[in-house]
């Protein structure tokens, strides 16, 4: 926790501002120490052998601490205050029977001490807010080890909060990494060539266990925990675990973020299976950085045989910018341009000019998100490649059907 005075994040619309705890923990440590002119303050967490030292403010470095230092539980100060062998106003270390022949007053050069134990929320004691000194303080009173425990109060809240949060943090880290240990379920759905109604291929889509949300949901949370690109290699890997059990002239499309992309580590898990049935399709949902690095990253995975598909394609601008710096294999067509595509002029319209793009750049359309047969027709009227969505075929496991013969003319 950086020294630093806390800042309040509001708008003068009247809502209500927020306090970034890790700030407020830094300011109130300022604050106690300024208050009681002492050396340095701390706020400490206690395990039964330790007291682990979490953050200060002051010269921490005369006392030789620094954040992540320890100390025995036993024999600190702290652990005296709280079983009622120490006060927790010690003016003058040195002179004090009960703390001259200590050895933490001579190790640190203590010349004067007060401290208060930060209770949390639930009534554990989590460490301690200490402030000290290396010389005597013979103005310390009573008083100000009442000021002091306030300040602790109003620390634990933060405490609370961060210990809360850290939890929380533990648990989703736990949870994740035993999805990526355990890799997720694959479902496969087809996709189907539009003139003949063949499946071609299948893409594969990670699913995890029923009632604990779906994909987006955990890569998101993994996102967060700094683990989306385990999780998406160890979806890539079950995916493509499944290849021997596709027919070889059928490829198989697996989704990779960019940031997976970049990181070279879907070229490690292409190179180890055929990669001319394999379709990398690069996600939308974060924004690409290093387009020159990206490019790089393609180009070494075609250079393996994969093709390259760009996920969710549209007309925005950031679509059509993304377009031109990947010059994908395949373009997949968004489900808001397949959606209702019968029935509105603009979509249409939208969907055959992208036809027209992919014709240009030596790419195939493949549309998803088709769900009932007259969608279907508009696009094969439109010249769309390649179609998949639930009027074909729900996601599913292997093997695939060989044909899909939906909406074929008698």
């Amino acid at each position: 926790m950086a020294e630093a005075d806390a800042r309040v994040n509001g708008e003068r619309s009247g809502r209500r501002a927020v306090l970034d705890p890790d700030e407020a923990v830094s300011w109130l440590l300022s604050l106690a120490r300024r208050h009681l002119q002492m050396d340095l303050s701390w706020l400490s967490r206690f395990t039964p052998d330790l007291q682990i030292i979490e953050a200060l403010h002051g010269d921490a470095e005369s006392f030789g601490l620094g954040p992540g230092s320890t100390t025995c539980y036993a024999d600190s100060y702290c652990s005296r205050v709280l079983d009622g062998r120490l006060p927790p106003v010690i003016p003058n270390a040195r002179a004090d029977e009960r703390t001259a022949a200590l050895l933490l007053t001579h190790e640190f050069d203590i010349g004067a001490y007060v401290g208060a134990p930060v209770v949390l929320e639930d009534g554990r004691v989590y460490g301690m807010l200490c402030c000290l000194s290396h010389h005597a303080e013979p103005g310390l009173s009573n008083r100000d080890g009442r000021f002091l425990t306030l300040l602790a109060e109003v620390l634990a809240r933060f405490v609370s909060y961060l210990t809360r949060e850290r939890e929380d943090r533990d648990l989703l880290v736990q949870r994740i990494s035993r999805a990526i240990h355990d890799r997720p379920t694959m479902l496969f759905q087809p996709i189907v060539a539009v003139p003949t109604r063949e499946v071609t291929g299948a893409e594969a889509l990670a699913r995890f266990p029923p009632g604990s949300g779906g994909p987006e949901a955990w890569f998101t949370a993994a996102a967060s925990v700094g683990l989306r690109t385990d999780l998406e290699l160890a979806a890539i890997a079950k995916a493509f675990a499944a290849l021997p059990l596709l027919p070889d002239h059928l490829w198989l499309a697996v989704n990779a973020s960019p940031t997976v992309v970049a990181s070279g580590r879907v070229r490690d898990a292409v190179a180890d299976v055929p990669a001319h049935r394999v379709v990398i399709e690069v996600t939308e949902h974060e924004r690409i950085q290093d387009y020159p690095a990206m490019r790089a990253a393609l180009d070494d995975l075609r250079r393996l045989g994969a093709r390259i598909a760009v996920d969710d394609v549209g007309v925005a601008n950031a679509e059509l910018n993304r377009l031109l710096q990947l010059a994908p294999d395949i373009l997949k067509m968004d489900r808001e341009l397949t959606w209702k595509i019968d029935t509105d002029p603009t979509r249409r319209a939208l969907a055959s000019a992208l036809v027209q793009f992919a014709r240009e750049i030596d790419a195939q359309v493949l549309a998803e998100g088709v769900e009932t047969a007259a969608e279907l027709a508009v696009l094969a009227d439109l010249g769309v490649d390649q179609v998949q969505g639930f009027y074909l075929g729900h996601p599913g496991q292997l093997p695939l059907p060989r044909r899909c013969d939906v909406g074929m003319q008698s």
